[in-house]
């Protein structure tokens, strides 16, 4: 069964600043989506170069597209703004610097069909692309279906903003992008943990979503995401009191890892020593098995990284590609095992494809 076009409209928010040398690619994945039916709302946030104007040449295009033109406020009250300015029955966010292959939101929306009314969110698998939408690596290759949100406490399964859709009554439930978190990080995680709190979660396990990787992003900022994954463990166990205290130590003890890893690579022994301390009082076994994956998977990429100057051949680009192929998988066994441990000893099980 698929959803009608006729009576399902997706809701595409973009929030965008200052985003003048990539706006155009992320609209015309957009726009060019073989499923039709979507309303595209751009919010430009405040931006100071042409990232309006780009927007602006859009919407005389594509009746599509609406525009929406807000201070500089940051991208969780951006992405409420556009959600609270559309009306489909679902929300689809794409960052103004990533990219959807053409059969995304039709492929989710036939999940979102299969799943049936509990299924609050759909995401898929993605791929890392540079500047130039050629590919660089394959992200995580974690296909998560069902009831995961204990799991997802452990690991974001999706790694990224641009990846999901969310049904938009589960959206509303939880009261959308959290503003605590807005200019800290995490925002995207925060919401994908709490709408599977209380709805099933869908996977198309095809890479759909181009994310652009750069050195500037609030992403490669490892501390500071670091300690964002502090805070949305702290809003978690606001919320929902009820998550299982194994759960919250196993997450609190990775996430302390996490830090302390970060902090050595920015030059910050003594924070990391500090944060490796606080991380082996909450959970060994944790500390010990994320720690390792995490050294294990950044030995693994500078090696990689070194060996890239050797290829010869120029990579493919991400819209040229076929989504079920696979390209440089960062797929680790490493972690799966790890991942299968931690939730055996929690006594959590969450069904994988």
């Amino acid at each position: 069964m698929k959803l009608s076009e006729v009576e399902t409209l997706v809701t595409v928010v973009i929030p965008a600043y200052n985003v003048e040398t990539t706006l155009d690619a992320t609209l015309n994945s957009a726009r060019n989506q073989s499923y039709q039916n979507l309303e595209i709302i751009v919010v430009v946030d405040g931006a100071t170069d042409g990232t309006e104007a780009i927007a602006r040449q859009h919407a005389q295009q594509d009746e599509r597209i609406s525009i929406v033109v807000t201070p500089n406020c940051g991208l969780c009250p951006a992405r409420n703004t556009g959600a609270r300015a559309g009306s489909g029955a679902f929300i689809a966010p794409l960052d103004a610097d990533d990219i959807w292959h053409r059969d995304k939101i039709q492929k989710q929306l036939d999940v979102f069909a299969a799943g049936g009314d509990d299924m609050g969110m759909v995401y898929t698998l993605f791929r890392r692309i540079d500047q130039w939408d050629y590919l660089i690596r394959d992200g995580a290759l974690t296909c998560w279906s069902g009831d995961v949100f204990h799991a997802s406490l452990l690991y974001n399964c999706v790694g990224n903003g641009s990846s999901i859709m969310v049904r938009r009554s589960a959206f509303e439930q939880v009261g959308g992008y959290a503003m605590e978190l807005n200019r800290v990080g995490c925002e995207d995680y925060l919401l994908q943990i709490l709408i599977s709190h209380d709805w099933r979660v869908g996977v198309v396990p095809e890479y759909m979503t181009g994310y652009r990787y750069d050195h500037v992003s609030m992403s490669r900022n490892h501390v500071r995401m670091a300690l964002a994954r502090l805070k949305l463990l702290d809003i978690v166990a606001q919320r929902h009191p009820d998550v299982p205290e194994e759960i919250m130590q196993l997450a609190r003890a990775q996430a302390r890892a996490e830090l302390a890893i970060s902090s050595a690579r920015a030059g910050k022994i003594a924070n990391a020593v500090s944060e490796f301390s606080a991380a082996f009082r909450i959970n060994v076994f944790a500390t010990m098995a994320y720690s390792f994956y995490r050294l294990r998977d950044l030995a693994y990429r500078f090696i990689r990284s070194a060996g890239a100057n050797f290829k010869r051949s120029k990579p493919p680009r991400f819209q040229d590609m076929d989504p079920k192929t696979h390209y440089g998988v960062s797929y680790h066994p490493l972690r799966s095992r790890t991942m299968r441990r931690l939730l055996r000893q929690s006594s959590v099980s969450t069904r994988q494809c």
